[in-house]
C-alpha cells in the first residue's frame, strides 16, 4: 500500500533486529530515507541497511547508546544532518540490562540498584533524551510524526520486570503530555504496544510448541508478527493520519483469555 511515505526522511532507533528492522525494511519498501541506530551489533545493522536499499529505500547507519546522552544527540544530529530534516521518528531502541531472563530476582526486595536503575533510566530517560533532540526537525517537518515502541508488560505486568514495566509505563505518561506541546506544531505522538510478538514464527525465547498454546489463551487467537508491528507504525506515521493524537495502539494479540 501507499502511504505517502516516499523520500520521507525517518529514524527508526533498535533497527538492526525484531521490530525495529520489519519496521526499517517497510519505510524501505515505501521509499522511505531510512535512518537506524544500533548499540553493538554494527554488522547487523549494516546487513538491514541492505534490505533496506534492496526494498526501495536509501538507508544510512548510526550508533546509539540508550544509557548515553551523547550519543542520542549525535546520532540525531547525523540523521538530521544526513537527510536535511526528519519527517518520522520510531522510538524502538531497547535496554534489558544486563540480567539474564532467569536471574531477574522475584522479590522486589532483592532488586539491586545497580540493576534497577540503568533500565529504568536507559528506557524512560533514554527516550526523552531521543525526544528532545528530534522535537525541533519534527517541528520543522510538514507532517512530523513520532511513535514509541511500549510493551504489555506495562499493563499486565510480569514478575522480576518492575524496571522495565516501569520505565514503559513511563513513556504512556511521557506521550500524554507530549500530544500538547509537539501537537501545537502539528507534530503527531503515539504509543505502539506490543505484547508477545513472533519473528518468522518464531520467539526468541518462547520454545515453539509452546507459542500455539500461548496464542489460544489470547482473544484473536494468534500472536503478532514483527510485520504486524510495522504496518502499525508505518500507517501511524503516514500523511493518512491527521488526527489520532496521543493514543497506545495495542498490537497484542487482542485480551488474554481467563483461565
Amino acid at each position: 500500500m501507499e502511504l505517502g511515505l516516499n523520500g520521507a526522511a525517518v529514524l527508526v532507533t533498535g533497527g538492526s533486529s525484531g521490530i525495529g528492522r520489519a519496521t526499517a525494511i517497510a519505510y524501505g519498501r515505501e521509499g522511505a530515507r531510512v535512518a537506524i541506530t544500533y548499540n553493538a551489533r554494527k554488522d547487523a545493522a549494516e546487513a538491514v541497511a541492505e534490505e533496506i536499499e534492496a526494498a526501495g529505500g536509501t538507508a544510512y547507519v548510526v550508533p546509539m547508546e540508550l544509557n548515553e546522552p551523547e550519543t542520542i544527540a549525535a546520532a540525531v544530529d547525523a540523521t538530521v544532518s544526513r537527510w536535511g530534516g526528519l519527517d518520522a521518528v520510531v522510538g524502538n531502541a531497547v535496554n534489558w540490562g544486563n540480567l539474564g531472563f532467569s536471574d531477574r530476582p522475584e522479590n522486589i526486595e532483592d532488586a539491586k540498584p545497580e540493576w534497577w536503575v540503568p533500565v529504568l533510566r536507559a528506557n524512560l530517560e533514554g527516550n526523552f533524551h531521543l525526544v528532545q533532540q528530534v522535537a525541533p526537525a519534527l517541528r520543522r517537518s510538514e507532517h512530523g510524526r513520532l511513535v514509541l515502541i511500549s510493551t504489555d508488560i506495562a499493563e499486565r505486568g510480569l514478575p522480576g520486570s518492575w524496571p522495565y514495566g516501569a520505565a514503559k509505563a513511563g513513556l504512556h505518561g511521557l506521550v500524554a503530555s507530549l500530544q500538547h506541546d509537539l501537537g501545537k506544531d502539528g507534530v503527531l505522538v503515539n504509543i505502539v504496544l506490543p505484547g508477545i510478538t513472533l519473528e518468522n514464527g518464531e520467539h526468541r525465547v518462547i520454545p515453539k510448541p509452546a507459542l500455539a498454546q500461548i496464542a489460544a489463551g489470547f482473544t484473536a487467537r494468534k500472536l503478532p508478527d514483527v510485520s504486524e508491528l510495522a504496518n502499525a507504525i508505518l500507517f501511524l506515521t503516514s500523511p493518512y493520519t491527521t488526527a489520532i493524537q496521543g493514543e497506545i495502539l495495542r498490537v497484542a494479540g487482542g485480551t488474554l483469555i481467563p483461565g
